[in-house]
């Protein structure tokens, strides 16, 4: 991605905002997610930023591979264009 791209990228999403993606590799340590309506982006949501369930809130939930989620700019990550995101998933049934 161009410097240029980068730019209008997170002029796109600032911080706070809310992005729609869908997951495309899951690793240990966090996700991987193209997001939509940018080309040669891609945004991160490691560990810390997972939304955690259960009774006592221990449960990390994490995306499965190609599913659509949604999460909150919480940095723009310089060094490898990045948006860095905490998800924000619907509750599943």
């Amino acid at each position: 991605m161009t410097s240029e791209e980068w730019v209008a990228v997170k002029r796109k999403f600032p911080h706070g905002s809310t992005v729609h993606g869908t997951v495309d590799e899951v690793a240990p340590f966090g996700i991987f997610i193209s997001v939509e309506g940018v080309q040669l982006s891609c945004a991160f949501a490691d560990v810390a930023g997972m939304r955690h369930g259960g009774a006592d809130g221990s449960t990390v939930i994490w995306p499965e591979l190609g599913e659509a989620v949604t999460g909150v700019v919480v940095e723009h990550t310089e060094r490898n264009h990045q948006l860095k995101l905490h998800l924000r998933r619907p509750d599943r049934t």
